[in-house]
C-alpha cells in the first residue's frame, strides 16, 4: 500500500479544480471521499504519542531506517540502519542483547534500484555480492542466504560463550535489518511524490509515489476503483494530456499528500527507551518500530504479550514530521510459542480503503512465530492485506529468540 496522498481536508475536495472535478480524460468523478476534520480516515486513530514504559522481566527490539538523499532528491539513496535488542532485568537494569547496523546507497531512480553500496555491523563478508543487484525483486532471498552462511571466526571480536551469544543476536537482528530493505526503498519514493517529483517512465512496480504503475489489487489501499488507484489513474491521465499538448484546463489539481504530524516517542524519563535516534534532515523519511516482548502474569493460556508499533515519517521541514504510515500491533503468544490474539491499529494511513486491512492481523491467530516470514510472504496478499502491516507482523518472526530472554534475573 504505497503511500501517495489524499485530500488534506473536504474543502479540498470540494474546491473547482481539486480531487472532486470530473476528469476529462476517463470521464469519471475521481475521488469522492474525505477524510474528518482532523485529516483522518474513518478507522484510523492518530498518531501515537510517548512510549510505553518498559516492564521488569521484557525485551524491547527498536529499529530506525533513515532514507535520505544528500545529493539532492533526484540523487542516491542512502538507508542507515540501526537496531538494538534490550532486556530489562528483573531487578528494572538494562542489558543490551545486540545491536546491528546496516548501510546501503541506491541508485533509486534507475529502473532496478540497483545496490552501488553496502556494508553492516556486524561485518558480514558475503553482502559484498548483493552490490550491482536489485534493491527491490529477490533481494530478500538473497540476503537470507548470505546471512545463512557460517560466521568467520574473525567475525567475533569477543571471546568465549557470551561473545558468541552477543554476535548471534547482531546477526539476528542484523537479518531484520536487511529485511526492511525493500519495503523501505519503497516507501522512500514518497519523499518524491511529495515534491512533484515523478519518473518518467511509467513501468509496473515502479513505486506509484513516484510516478509508476502501481501494482492494483496487491492490498486494500491499491484496490482497483480505491482512492489511491483513481488518484494514480488521474495523475497519469493528467500528464499524458500536457505531453499531447491538452490545454482544456479540466485537468485535476496536484494531489496534496498526507499531512497528520507525528507524534512525539521519545521517553524523557528513560533514556533507553530507545537507541539513539539521529536527527532528521529536510525531505528525508524514517523507518521505525518497537516491539516489546512481555510476560505475561496471571492471564490463563497466556505467557507472553507483545506490543509491536510501525511507523513511517517524513520531514517536511525542520519542526514538520509527517506519518506517511502508522500501524500497531497487540497480540498474545500462549506456552507453546503459539499466537492466541493478534489486533492491528491503524494510526495513520494514506487512503480511505486502507484500513480495511486491519482484520487480516487476526490471520495469524494458532501460528508459531517461526512461520511468520515465510507464510506472509506466501499468502498475505490481495485487497484485505496491507504491504506494512504485512511488514509489521513478519518482523514478529524472531519473537521465539527474544522470549527465551525473558524473565531473566539480575545481571547489571
Amino acid at each position: 500500500m504505497p503511500s501517495t496522498g489524499r485530500p488534506r481536508s473536504v474543502e479540498d475536495a470540494a474546491r473547482p479544480g481539486g480531487v472532486g472535478v470530473r476528469h476529462a480524460a476517463t470521464g469519471r468523478r475521481p475521488v469522492t471521499a474525505a477524510p474528518d476534520d482532523s485529516g483522518l480516515w474513518p478507522g484510523t486513530t492518530g498518531s501515537v504519542h510517548g512510549t510505553p514504559a518498559r516492564q521488569p522481566g521484557s525485551v524491547r527490539r527498536t529499529i530506525s531506517v533513515m532514507m535520505e538523499r544528500p545529493q539532492g532528491l533526484t540523487g542516491l539513496l542512502h538507508l542507515t540502519s540501526t537496531g538494538r535488542d534490550l532486556m530489562t532485568t528483573s531487578t528494572g537494569g538494562a542489558t543490551v542483547l545486540g545491536e546491528a547496523r546496516l548501510r546501503l546507497v541506491i541508485d533509486y531512480m534507475a529502473a532496478p534500484g540497483t545496490i552501488l553500496e553496502i556494508e553492516s555491523e556486524p561485518a558480514v563478508p558475503g553482502l559484498a555480492s548483493l552490490v550491482g543487484t536489485s534493491s527491490r525483486a529477490g533481494f530478500r532471498a538473497a540476503a537470507r542466504q548470505v546471512l545463512a552462511a557460517r560466521p568467520d571466526s574473525t567475525d567475533h571480536p569477543e571471546d568465549g560463550a557470551q561473545g558468541t551469544a552477543r554476535m548471534a543476536m547482531a546477526r539476528l537482528l542484523l537479518g531484520q535489518l536487511l529485511d526492511d530493505v525493500p519495503v523501505t526503498v519503497l516507501v522512500s519514493g514518497a519523499a518524491l511524490g511529495r515534491n512533484g517529483i515523478h519518473r518518467s517512465e511509467s513501468r509496473p512496480n515502479a513505486g506509484a509515489e513516484s510516478g509508476g504503475n502501481p501494482m492494483i489489487d496487491v492490498c486494500a489501499g491499491w484496490q482497483r476503483e480505491g482512492l489511491l488507484a483513481r488518484l494514480s489513474a488521474d495523475r497519469r491521465a493528467d500528464r499524458d494530456a500536457v505531453r499531447s499538448g491538452d490545454q482544456s484546463g479540466d485537468r485535476t489539481s496536484p494531489i496534496r499528500p498526507i499531512s497528520v504530524p507525528a507524534g512525539d516517542l521519545a521517553v524523557a524519563e528513560d533514556p533507553l527507551g530507545w537507541h539513539p535516534l539521529p536527527p532528521m534532515s529536510t525531505h528525508a523519511m524514517r523507518r521505525l518500530r518497537r516491539i516489546d516482548v512481555i510476560p505475561a502474569q496471571g492471564t490463563p493460556g497466556v505467557a507472553v504479550r507483545v506490543d509491536a508499533l510501525l511507523r513511517d515519517s517524513y520531514l517536511e521541514a525542520p519542526g514538520r514530521e509527517f506519518v506517511v504510515h502508522e500501524y500497531g500491533v497487540a497480540a498474545d503468544v500462549d506456552e507453546a510459542g503459539l499466537f492466541t490474539r493478534s489486533v492491528a491499529r491503524a494510526g495513520v494511513l494514506p487512503g480511505a480503503e486502507c484500513p480495511e486491512a486491519l482484520g487480516s492481523a487476526g490471520r495469524i491467530v494458532g501460528m508459531p512465530a517461526t512461520d511468520l516470514r515465510r507464510t506472509i510472504g506466501r499468502t498475505f496478499v490481495g485487497t484485505s492485506t496491507c504491504t506494512h502491516l504485512n511488514d509489521t507482523l513478519r518482523a514478529l518472526g524472531d519473537l521465539p529468540v527474544l522470549i527465551g530472554f525473558l524473565g531473566a534475573p539480575s545481571t547489571d
